[in-house]
């Protein structure tokens, strides 16, 4: 109901779900509907800054031209910025040591929002054209307080991108399938067993089962913290890749 009945059709939905559920338990699923948090409704973020962040950009129509990899791309969504920060500060670092990278960093929410804090500078990688374009309009027409890190977009398939020599905090809205996944662990690996003394966090949101389960296939990525929440969307693992044992 959340993501396909307008106003117009809401009729239908109740009378039809009155016959399939009943009368007490149709209200009450409607009554947590209209209570819950839509992300996809969320305009908060870009009334205040003068962006397009909000929205929701199904699977179906990213333009990513190989198939296979398309399929194994998720929709985008935007991160609540409230979220974002949460997640950063948790992770206990002084920032000014640090390059953020957001993997799937679509329209930028994130990117903007991990700005706020002096990171050496924050990167957004995505593979879509036009989730990317979203994202430079949006670098131009941001407005509100001043950002502390300098943001950098690259649009293009993540398991090419190369990362800096450098403490890393890679942020993930749960962006790939598994199989892209386990590709990009492998990445990640390689790069920090070329420098064993940095550091690279990988705070995880939406942290569900299928991700999970391939992390514990590297057990180089040691589970640093799971916290929970009571949506889901914002349950979140922290993950630090170990190439040496303490």
């Amino acid at each position: 109901m959340a993501d396909s009945s307008s106003w117009q059709d809401m009729g239908r939905v109740i009378r039809e779900s009155i016959g399939l559920l009943g009368f007490w338990m149709t209200l009450r699923y409607l009554l947590i509907y209209m209570l819950s948090y839509k992300p996809f409704n969320d305009r908060s973020f870009d009334r205040r800054h003068g962006t397009n962040t909000g929205g929701m950009v199904p699977t179906s129509e990213l333009d990513i031209d190989d198939q296979s990899t398309k399929w194994q791309s998720n929709l985008y969504l935007g991160s609540p910025a409230r979220v974002t920060r949460h997640l950063i500060r948790s992770l206990n670092i002084d920032c000014s040591n640090y390059t953020f990278v957001d993997y799937g960093s679509g329209k930028g929410r994130v990117l903007f929002t991990a700005a706020e804090f002096p990171f050496r500078k924050v990167v957004g990688v995505e593979i879509s054209r036009a989730l990317h374009k979203s994202a430079e309009r949006n670098l131009i027409s941001y407005v509100g307080e001043a950002l502390k890190s300098s943001i950098e977009l690259w649009c293009g398939d993540a398991r090419k991108y190369t990362l800096a020599d450098d403490n890393l905090v890679l942020f993930m809205y749960h962006p790939f399938g598994p199989d892209i996944l386990k590709e990009m662990l492998i990445h990640i690996q390689a790069a920090g067993e070329q420098n064993p003394e940095r550091r690279i966090l990988i705070p995880y949101l939406f942290s569900i089962g299928v991700s999970k389960a391939v992390f514990q296939e590297f057990p180089a990525f040691k589970l640093m913290r799971d916290e929970l929440c009571v949506n889901n969307l914002y349950r979140w693992t922290l993950y630090e890749l170990k190439t040496q044992q303490d």
